[in-house]
């Protein structure tokens, strides 16, 4: 059975690029609505990369932990707990696309490295042109502010810090991101002017008995939208659909989020920990991703205290040619998590495996050279 456009959005495909008119994103937090018009024809990869995180739930529970009062407020990276969440591959820059970091514009966060954005966005919350976009590549601007600009203004007042892992700049208290929804215009239009949460926790409730999931996903996505009230019903029963289309990742960010807001002794608590650890069970992901890309074997150190000069350069081969295989794992797993034709939750297992690898290359090579250095320490 072939998808619509809708079904795909729902399973966290990427969605939004090249529309006839501007995908608006609404921003639901503990201090209130925003909504963010998406810049889809002047910074497509960006867009593209920004609606994956928002489909995949992936924003519920992380906090605006960085603020320059009067410059900007940027999150998308840490939990309510300041806990990192683990990012999706970097996109390549766009800075060079004609928008500018002027007040209202939202842009990615990024390294010294032009291509490393991912996750983290910020709102400009003055014109920050000459500190910005100068040098050889800017900070890619790829939507603004349309409304509840008031929101982060108020984000910008607050008193900041050091917390947690972070030394400076966290705000105090905490300002967290409950959802972040794609706005449907037509569809919120066709509601009802009165009593239109009460209309779509109806058709919510309807579409799930029913066993419509991709119908109950659409509605859950509207009452985001609007910024709903809190309701752990709706969160419960996005998370069971979510499981429904094998999309783990997403049900665990919702179950997150909700037992992140609920006291442990409630019934709700105690439903969504149930749910979540279902989700947080692989199934068949692993082996699935295993047949389309095959990991390489992780190397041995040498005990640098005693082995032989020959078996350190022995070592030195394999670990380079274990960092070669793993650069081409990674190029595997990339084309993974892009295709759109395949599952969601396939695409998601792909994401984790993707990062464990980055890591423990990371560690490999750390390791190595820690071994080097003892071996040099010999004398």
């Amino acid at each position: 059975m072939r998808l619509g456009m809708r079904a795909l959005c729902a399973l966290g495909a990427l969605c939004g690029a090249g529309t006839l008119s501007a995908t608006e994103v609404a921003l639901c937090t503990d201090s209130g609505r925003a909504v963010l018009e998406l810049a889809d024809e002047a910074a497509p990869q960006h867009v593209a990369n920004f609606l994956r995180y928002v489909d995949m739930g992936f924003y519920s529970g992380t906090v605006f932990h960085r603020v320059l009062p009067g410059v900007v407020v940027q999150g998308g990276g840490f939990s309510r707990d300041l806990q990192r969440r683990t990012p999706l591959p970097p996109v390549p820059n766009e800075s060079r696309n004609g928008l500018h970091n002027t007040r209202g514009s939202v842009a990615a966060a990024r390294t010294d490295d032009p291509d490393s954005a991912q996750s983290q966005f910020f709102v400009n919350l003055d014109d920050n042109t000459q500190e910005l976009e100068g040098g050889r590549a800017g900070y890619t601007v790829f939507a603004h502010v349309t409304e509840g600009m008031e929101v982060f203004e108020a984000i910008g007042r607050l008193p900041t810090g050091a917390a947690g892992p972070l030394r400076a700049d966290v705000p105090t208290p905490l300002v967290a991101i409950k959802s972040i929804a794609r706005v449907d215009a037509a569809a919120l239009a066709a509601l009802p002017a009165e009593g239109r949460e009460a209309a779509l926790k109806e058709m919510i409730v309807a579409a799930a008995a029913a066993g419509r999931t991709i119908d109950a996903l659409d509605a859950i996505g509207q009452y985001r939208a609007l910024c709903g009230a809190d309701d752990p019903e709706i969160a419960l029963t996005e998370a069971r659909m979510a499981l429904a289309l094998d999309d783990r990742r997403r049900a665990m960010f919702v179950l997150g989020e909700l037992m992140a807001t609920t006291e442990p002794g409630e019934p709700t608590y105690a439903a969504a920990m149930e749910l979540y650890r279902e989700a947080a069970t692989d199934g068949g992901m692993t082996s699935q991703l295993l047949a389309a890309c095959a990991p390489p074997a992780v190397p041995a150190l040498p005990d640098a205290s005693s082995v032989s000069e020959a078996e350190m350069v022995a070592s030195q081969r394999q670990v380079r040619e274990f960092v070669a295989a793993g650069d081409a794992y990674l190029a595997c797993l990339d084309r993974v998590i892009n295709d759109e034709k395949r599952a969601a939750g396939l695409r998601n297992a792909a994401v984790e495996e993707y990062n464990r690898m980055v890591a423990s290359m990371e560690e490999i090579a750390a390791g190595f050279n820690e071994q080097i250095r003892i071996f040099k320490a010999r004398g």
